[in-house]
């Protein structure tokens, strides 16, 4: 999921209103962090971390491109971590030099705010995520399927 920078002006970047206010707060483009976050609905609020990324944690990092990206801590190694999308397949590799920021909640639909740390329905629903990983190909494959149904099968009955 890629962050846009929709804060204050006098900053050219995320990393650099994480440095100086040490918070971003802002929408994000993109469905990889699907269904959890949905693009320019969810207003997110990430933190600058001095701290290594524990599993289930959603990193914002910098990419190679200049693109900043939010996805999931599938795993934890001394030198670097696999994260993955909820809505994608493809994990990616990602070093700590490269994580500007931390996710630590989110206003669903710009009303009702979820606390990473502490909501327990999103505690169990990131377990339950990562653990579904090896069966998610055909969980995708499902869901667009339907997706497709229901916008060409169903449209022609209106």
């Amino acid at each position: 999921m890629d962050i846009t920078n929709n804060s204050e002006h006098e900053f050219t970047s995320i990393k650099e209103i994480l440095d100086s206010k040490g918070i971003y707060t802002g929408l994000t483009m993109g469905s990889s962090m699907e269904p959890l976050i949905h693009q320019q609905k969810d207003n997110i609020i990430v933190v600058k971390t001095s701290e290594r990324l524990k599993k289930y944690d959603i990193p914002v990092y910098l990419t190679k491109n200049g693109k900043y990206v939010m996805h999931r801590v599938i795993e934890v190694f001394d030198d670097h971590y696999i994260i993955v999308g909820d809505n994608l397949l493809t994990r990616e590799y990602i070093t700590d030099d490269m994580i500007t920021g931390k996710l630590v909640g989110f206003y669903k639909n710009g009303k009702k705010y979820i606390d990473l740390e502490k909501n327990k329905a999103y505690i169990l629903y990131s377990k339950i995520w990562v653990a579904l990983l090896p069966v998610r190909p055909l969980f995708l494959f499902v869901r667009r399927a339907l997706g497709w149904i229901k916008r060409h099968i169903f449209k022609r009955g209106n």
